[in-house]
Formats: C-alpha cells, structure tokens, sequence
C-alpha cells in the first residue's frame, strides 16, 4: 500500500506543470507536441472532462425530462451552498431522467456566459429511457469527491447541490418506471415497450442506488454531505436497493466485465444496508464473482480492463490478499501485453476501435493500479495513464471539444490552462459541437478518426464515472477506505 499512498499524496497535491514528451517515448505527431500530461497533472484534465460530459448531460443540452424544483428546496440548496439572499437562478435546460442519446452538435454558437445557447436540437434525441444511463448519471451525481474538487464557492456549491433533486428523480424513474414486472431493470421505449433485461444494468442502478444511500449517512461535515443528510432521507431508497440486490442474484453477470461492476455495487450496497443478512448475501455473491475473475481465459481488452478492476475492489473488500495477487497478475499477463508503446494504446483487435465503454474499463484498471497496486505494476500504470488518456481522448477525438470554457478563471490562477485541457482540442466554437464524448474512434491506415459522434448516455456517464480525481486519499471509483474499516465482514 506504500505506492497507493504515494500515488494519492501525488494526485491530491496535483502540480500545475506538465510533462515533455520525451518522458513518454516515441508516439504520433500530433498538435502542440511539446504538451503532454504527467501522472501529477493528467487528473485534473480527466476531471474537467467527466465534469464537462456530466454538466452537458444533464444541465445544458437538454437531453431528457424537463426538472422542476420547488422553491423551498431551492432555498435548501441555496442555504447549503452558503447563500443568504436568493440569486438569479441560471437559464440552464436542466433534467431529472435523461435520454439514451442524442447528437452534441450545438444549434447556435455557444456563449458559456449564455447557458441556453448550450443547448442541443431535441429532434436528434433518442427518448428511450435506459437504466444505465440513469444509474451512471445518478452514481456520478452522488459522488463526493468529485463535488470537493474545485467548489470552492457558493455558485459552484449550489451547481452541485442542484443536482440532489436530478439524483432523486433518476432514482425515482428507476423504481416506477423502468422496474419489469419480474422484478428486473430494463430499458423502455417511448411507446412503453420494455427491451430485455441485460445483467450489467442491473449491478450499475445496485451501486447507483446504493452511492444515494451511502451519500445520505455519511457522517462527514462538509457542504456536501450535510446537505444530503438534510435533505434525502436514505429510508426513502433502501427498498429499491434490496429490489436492485435481488435483481443481480436473478440475472446474473456471466461476462468478466459484468462481473467486476457487479462486485463493486455489491460491495457499496454491503456499506450501505442496515440488514446483516443481505449484507452477508451481497459479500457472498462479490466473493462468487471474483473467484470466476481469477479463471477468465482470453478475454477481450475490456473485459481484462475490468477484471483488475473488479479484482482489486474485491481484495479490498474480502478479507483475502488472493484477489490482490490475482489482479495484478491479470495487469501483468492480460492487460499489458496489449499495450502498444507506438501506437499509446492497447490493441483492441484490427482496427483499433475505443468507445466511451472501452476507454472507461482501462482507465479503471489503471487507476485501480496507480491507487492500489505496487512496485514495478503501479509504475507502469503511472507511465501509460497520462500516455493512454492524451491518445484516446485527445488524439483519437472520443472527447469531441475542450472542457476549458467551463473552467472559471479563478481555478486556472497558478496553473496553466493546459493543465485542465489539453491545447489540441478543438473549442466548441470551432467545433460547433459540445465538449462530450463521441460515442467511438477508430485507428485504421495510419490515422485515427471518430466514427461515430453521438452522444451515448450510459457509455458516456460510465466514463465520466472513470475519470476520477483523488480527494483527500479517496477516488470515487473506488470503495471509501474509511467505510471498509468498518465494514462487519
């Protein structure tokens, strides 16, 4: 655990420079060459991007269900946020439920001083209401540190605590209207039509609805946690997490992917329940699903991703260092060998292709080794993070515009603005689209190129929730380390 410290201790401080590109070898030419990240700077880039993604989804664009937000809550979250007198509320196309998809380019040309000028054209959406995309959003929404990093004033405050009552709604959404009869979550067309029930989808709303839970007992006295004390009632949600447990022990997860995202929402619900036996239940089946991880054979790049994942999250939450042993020897001999130092990108096969889905299945593996791996392992994660995010994101284009409009001038004194947006993006000015992420890249012939620019919820949001930055020695990706010492195991 001395690399997961120092790692931690490295990222929290987060300098504002960046690194030559020498540190990284040989890699394609690309713009503003002599400006890449290091693994002290590359979070703070990571964490304005899945900001910028979560804003544009469920704040500017206006992909999914009109919000209304009472008065008197309103003034709960103006109150939480440090306000006395009541400002003029922003014009921002803000929603509870949130559509599968839509196309991010922008109607008119954007004005960030102007939100409504963010907003996207509501014929290109796809009105379905997926489960993981509420879910991801709900989970991303419910995430502590990522509200601790860079709030530091009351309009920022009172952005993050506007989004409590979204939380709500898409928790509400989960439980009234996309629960099947047979007790599963599926999607659910316009018409009312359910699709069939996928496994993932059920662990994903198990630690949405969970992070809701854990959000509202946590004992912490900041803006944050107090606010959701005071204004979620935890009570309220534990019956659609026991619905959302015995979902997973219904259908499921058969995939090494699916099986890792299930060990961590069992592992959040197991914090999050007052029952002893389900807890018990939950710890059991997390066990069941990593013994199979230490077995997977020839598994995809995603899959090998998550599995390291899933791995260190379940060394972490079961008392038995076999798990820990199994993930890093699954970095070693599955994940790494894919890894193409030219190329600053593992191989997916022939041609290269990464969504949104792919990229957020390395970025945990990675971090999970950056964070809680060790020796030559957790340095090797640290040598490629930086690498891998500039090539995909950057390079590649799966992050289709620069965050950097939304960053306010008072984080950027002292830093300089590479260090929250990589130069090479395009401004969405100039792009005419929104600073998400496209829905795939492809590399092929020597170039890469993004084929497909929708925008996808659920595959966007699980990215977003990826792209962490540490606060105070914890990584919203990753089970709280405060509440595992006092897990009954």
């Amino acid at each position: 655990m001395t690399t997961c410290t120092r790692a931690f201790r490295a990222t929290a401080v987060v300098a504002g420079g960046l690194m030559l590109a020498a540190t990284f070898g040989s890699g394609s030419v690309r713009a503003d060459d002599d400006v890449h990240y290091g693994p002290d700077t590359v979070d703070i880039a990571a964490h304005w991007a899945a900001r910028s993604t979560l804003a544009n989804a469920v704040m500017f664009s206006g992909l999914g269900e009109p919000l209304s937000i009472s008065m008197s809550t309103a003034d709960d979250i103006l109150k939480h946020a440090g306000y006395i007198a009541r400002p003029p509320m922003p014009d921002m196309a803000t929603v509870g439920t949130v559509y599968a998809a839509g196309s991010p380019a922008l109607k008119q040309k954007p004005d960030f001083s102007k939100l409504q000028t963010l907003r996207w054209d509501p014929a290109s959406f796809d009105r379905t209401l997926e489960p993981a995309a509420q879910a991801w959003a709900l989970i991303k929404i419910t995430s502590p540190a990522f509200h601790l990093n860079f709030h530091d004033d009351k309009a920022d405050r009172r952005v993050a605590l506007m989004m409590l009552p979204q939380a709500r709604a898409q928790a509400e959404v989960l439980a009234e209207r996309l629960l099947t009869e047979q007790g599963l979550f599926a999607a659910r067309s316009p018409d009312g039509t359910f699709a069939e029930p996928r496994a993932r989808d059920q662990a994903v709303v198990l630690w949405g609805v969970s992070n809701l839970i854990l959000a509202a007992t946590s004992e912490r006295e900041d803006y944050w946690h107090t606010a959701y004390r005071e204004l979620v009632d935890a009570d309220d949600y534990r019956d659609l997490s026991d619905r959302a447990l015995a979902a997973v022990e219904q259908l499921p997860p058969e995939t090494a992917g699916d099986r890792a995202l299930a060990i961590e929402a069992l592992g959040r619900y197991g914090l999050a329940t007052n029952d002893q036996k389900r807890r018990k239940k939950a710890l059991a089946l997390a066990r069941r699903h990593a013994d199979a991880l230490q077995k997977i054979q020839d598994p995809s790049l995603e899959d090998a991703a998550l599995a390291v994942y899933g791995l260190v999250e379940a060394g972490r939450l079961l008392p038995d260092d076999g798990f820990a042993t199994a993930a890093a020897t699954t970095f070693e001999t599955e994940l790494l060998p894919k890894w193409d130092d030219r190329l600053g990108a593992f191989r997916t096969g022939e041609p290269v292709s990464y969504t949104p889905s792919t990229t957020a299945a390395v970025v945990a593996a990675l971090n999970a080794m950056r964070w809680h791996g060790s020796g030559d392992l957790a340095m090797d994660a640290n040598r490629i993070y930086p690498r891998f995010l500039e090539t995909v994101l950057v390079e590649a284009g799966l992050q289709l515009a620069s965050p950097l409009p939304l960053v306010p001038a008072r984080y950027r004194e002292g830093r300089p603005d590479t260090a929250f947006a990589h130069p090479a993006l395009p401004t969405p000015e100039k792009a005419g689209l929104a600073p998400v992420f496209a829905g795939e890249v492809v590399y092929e012939d020597g170039t890469w190129r993004v084929s497909d620019r929708r925008f996808r919820t659920a595959d966007a949001m699980f990215l977003a929730n990826m792209l962490v930055m540490p606060h105070e020695g914890q990584a919203d990706a990753f089970l709280a380390a405060d509440r595992l010492e006092s897990l009954d195991r």
